[in-house]
């Protein structure tokens, strides 16, 4: 038996829909309903009538919903106890993010806290959009740090989370350079001309929908020849500064190596996106040290609200 089936089956109790209770979840209705079979397995009786729309809970499902949130309740009283009681000086908040967020965004962010308790102990979980949805969705982190747009997929939007802008960023459209600082390749080129083309692989299908907006904006089609894929913004990266070709990236990840020379940012602004880097946390059973960072989060939004955001962080400071 997992928590996750708990938890499942209280969205269930809440919705008394599948479909919008696995959208809460963050999972397909099949794979949901699945979930609610096992713990039907498990415990030996069926807890929801399927017979019925909206769906009601058995006689069996009626009994176990109180027992079901009394024992999801102590799981995570269990845990906070633990937690204390091995002694640390402050809870370790459990962080999930985007590859670049973490590697470009995350570390300067969270130096800046000034907290007037204890530091911040932090872990990183980093994956690629939909895991980290998974992540937070399932309780296995505090936090999830992810791009949003108002044009990206909806996936948060249904579910129990809330969420603070903690910084910018904007996708932008980089080459590398010739000798001369130059861009070996561009946009602006005699339609039918094939660019080679540096691709986020499928698994990253958030920011390619964002990317595929921007290319609609453009007055001539483009011939984009994919020459390569990945997952990493990183390694996108350096394949366009080896030359491969051109590439749309968080300017976050390029702007040292456009100041340095080895990228240079082509198309223009109307080939770029301003996109948001906002915090998630789940709505519901939360530690203590984490609420306390969240309303920290939340004060310093608020100072910072119509405030100019630099260098694509909101400092905490």
């Amino acid at each position: 038996m997992e928590l996750a089936w708990l938890e499942d089956f209280l969205e269930i109790v809440a919705t008394r829909n599948f479909s919008t209770a696995a959208a809460a979840r963050n999972i397909s209705q099949p794979a949901f309903s699945r979930r609610i079979k096992s713990l039907e397995t498990w415990i030996g009786a069926d807890l929801i009538d399927r017979s019925t729309y909206p769906v009601h809970l058995t006689s069996a499902g009626n009994m176990f919903v109180p027992r079901c949130q009394e024992m999801v309740r102590d799981m995570y009283r269990l845990r906070t106890d633990c937690r204390n009681v091995a002694g640390a000086s402050s809870q370790l908040l459990t962080f999930a993010a985007l590859h670049t967020l973490a590697i470009y965004f995350f570390p300067n962010w969270i130096s800046n806290s000034d907290m007037p308790n204890a530091p911040v102990r932090s872990s990183m979980h980093t994956a690629d959009f939909l895991e980290c949805v998974e992540h937070l969705s399932s309780g296995k982190c505090d936090f999830a740090i992810i791009y949003d747009h108002p044009d990206g997929p909806p996936v948060l939007e249904a579910g129990p989370f809330e969420s603070l802008q903690i910084g910018k960023d904007r996708l932008i459209l980089v080459s590398g350079t010739d000798p001369t600082g130059k861009p070996l390749f561009d946009i602006d080129v005699p339609e039918g001309t094939k660019i080679p083309y540096l691709s986020f692989s499928w698994s990253d299908g958030y920011l390619g929908k964002l990317i595929s907006l921007i290319q609609s904006r453009w007055r001539k089609p483009l011939t984009l020849s994919t020459v390569y894929q990945s997952s990493l913004a990183e390694g996108l990266k350096q394949m366009a500064v080896a030359g491969r070709g051109v590439a749309w990236l968080p300017q976050i990840c390029v702007q040292k190596s456009i100041v340095q020379g080895e990228l240079i940012q082509i198309g223009g602004q109307q080939m770029s996106l301003e996109i948001e880097i906002r915090i998630f946390r789940r709505v519901g059973i939360r530690n203590r040290d984490g609420e306390v960072f969240w309303k920290y989060l939340c004060e310093k939004a608020e100072l910072h609200r119509g405030r100019t955001i630099v260098d694509s962080t909101l400092t905490l400071r």
